[in-house]
């Protein structure tokens, strides 16, 4: 799912969330970038080709000749598990082979149906794997041949989040808690072992009640963030190159990994 991202030109970085498109343009210099042009594309359950076609009429306003567009999927349309990881799969084929049958085991779906992306693996450790449907790749590679716009990859919002602060949660025993729209991600983690992940409704009467010793993060792209209990520790994007949390909060999900 990762392509190499170009050196300079424009970047697009697009949050495929449940019910908008939610997009950043981000103009790429040697080894800098900055947030120029921000924009938002709302559309129905269903109804999601309009919106698609009103962001590539966006795109094409881009001053640069080159440009590249990079997806980050919310957990509407993306699905996860974690794969038991030890050295010998390393070996990729019997790696995907053992996945797809986990993911039919797990989902009870037929897993050539679906597109996989796997997180860096740890000798020690699980494996984070993320999917989506092929119907869902097929669209977005698609779209960014007809909005002529290098692929620069698609990654499922919870990696996207986890290797943005990966330096923070890494050195941490506890969970974390990723909130997108009214979808929830439960990622329960020791240090840089992520244990497990459960994605399921999100209340905004407040985050939820973990069952266990840690430290409770929070990373949301809500303006208002929501109540949050007194042990939870809030995750922001830092403040510069155009991105202000307190006002583009809404952006924090396509941006993570961008500046």
């Amino acid at each position: 799912m990762k392509f190499a991202n170009l050196l300079t030109g424009a970047e697009i970085r697009v949050h495929l969330s449940a019910g908008a498109l939610i997009a950043c343009e981000i103009k790429r210099g040697w080894g800098t970038g900055e947030v120029v042009r921000k924009a938002s594309f709302e559309f129905e359950a269903g109804e999601r080709a309009a919106a698609m076609d009103a962001l590539a009429l966006w795109i094409d306003e881009a001053a640069a000749a080159r440009r590249s567009i990079f997806w980050i999927v919310g957990p509407t349309d993306a699905q996860y598990f974690m794969l038991p990881w030890s050295p010998a799969w390393l070996d990729r084929t019997l790696r995907d082979s053992y996945a797809r049958a986990h993911f039919e085991h797990f989902f009870e779906r037929d897993a050539s149906l679906s597109t996989f992306c796997f997180a860096d693996p740890s000798a020690d450790s699980g494996q984070l794997v993320s999917c989506i449907s092929n119907t869902l790749h097929k669209e977005l590679v698609a779209h960014a041949d007809g909005a002529r716009c290098e692929l620069g990859g698609i990654k499922p919002s919870i990696p996207a989040v986890w290797d943005q602060f990966r330096d923070v949660l890494e050195t941490e025993d506890g969970t974390l808690c990723v909130v997108d729209g009214d979808q929830q991600a439960i990622v329960r983690h020791h240090k840089k072992h992520i244990e497990n992940v459960v994605v399921k409704p999100f209340s905004k009467a407040g985050t939820p009640t973990v069952p266990r010793q840690g430290v409770l993060r929070l990373f949301t792209n809500s303006r208002t963030r929501g109540p949050t209990a007194k042990s939870t520790a809030s995750l922001k994007l830092p403040t510069q190159r155009g991105y202000v949390d307190a006002q583009d909060s809404v952006y924090s999900f396509a941006l993570c990994g961008a500046l």
